[in-house]
């Protein structure tokens, strides 16, 4: 009987496959863990870091709180001064006694208060669009007056009174010498409806003729009628309703009428020039 081959096994090249696994399992394990405690390192040094910073923020916004309530409630917050800037015209005592600003208040009381002053000072003055508090120095307080424009001046006897954007007139007067000699002069008005109507026809008229109007008279024949005295010398005469849409012929019309001419659009549109009493009337001569 003939015996059968025996096979050899070498129990360790059997066994290295699994040998090989398990090692590299505890390989990946030994690994997964460093980088799991990795994590963790790096995740508690962002939360340190994290509460560091918030700790920093608070303690910084604290530091300023106290610092901010130390000061308002020290001698250093109480107004020393009050400067007023933006006005030539207004009288600046009057102007401080109307906003009530007292030296014992708070700077920072009047920073939150601007809009309520600012309405206290326009209700008493009409040429003051707006107030606005600001700082200055430590404790001195700055008013900033924003005044309103002006659209031209009424003779008031022998003085002159500003006439606001909004139709409204300054309350205080100026002399000749404060008049802005490139805005229009309203003189001989005595009512104010004649006045509020060529103010808003003049108004609507085009920049390039305003700019050449030197005065406008209220001395009319009716009601309807205006009269303009430009600066080059020449005297128009024209209608409320229909002056805006003739304004555009002066250029050309007083080329050929010359300097010192009248200038009638009331009706049609001619010329001559102005006689001597005429000239005196307007201040021409």
């Amino acid at each position: 009987m003939a015996k059968k081959p025996v096979t050899k096994i070498d129990p360790r090249k059997e066994l290295s496959p699994y040998l090989n696994h398990e090692f590299n399992q505890q390989k990946n394990s030994r690994k997964s863990k460093a980088k799991i405690s990795a994590s963790l390192s790096s995740l508690q040094a962002e939360r340190r870091r994290s509460l560091r910073r918030r700790l920093g923020l608070i303690m910084t916004i604290s530091i300023l709180a106290i610092a901010a309530l130390g000061y308002y409630i020290s001698p250093l917050a109480n107004i020393s001064t009050v400067k007023v800037v933006g006005t030539t015209d207004l009288p600046v005592k009057e102007i401080v006694k109307i906003s009530k600003i007292k030296a014992s208040d708070k700077v920072f009381d009047y920073l939150f208060q601007q809009k309520d002053l600012s309405q206290k000072l326009s209700r008493k003055y009409p040429e003051i669009q707006s107030a606005q508090v600001h700082l200055g120095h430590v404790n001195q307080l700055i008013l900033q007056i924003n005044e309103r424009k002006t659209l031209g001046y009424l003779k008031d006897g022998d003085s002159y009174r500003k006439i606001l954007d909004n139709g409204k007139l300054a309350t205080k007067s100026v002399k000749w010498s404060q008049v802005d000699q490139d805005k229009p002069v309203f003189v001989g008005y005595s009512k104010s409806a004649p006045l509020k109507e060529d103010l808003k026809l003049f108004d609507s008229l085009p920049k390039t003729f305003k700019d050449q109007v030197k005065l406008l008279s209220g001395n009319t024949r009716r009601d309807s009628q205006v009269i303009l005295v430009m600066k080059d010398g020449n005297v128009i005469i024209g209608n409320i309703s229909t002056l805006k849409s003739k304004v555009k012929y002066y250029d050309t019309i007083k080329l050929k009428a010359g300097k010192n001419s009248l200038i009638d659009l009331e009706i049609g549109a001619f010329s001559r020039p102005l006689t001597s009493s005429e000239k005196n009337a307007y201040g021409l001569s």
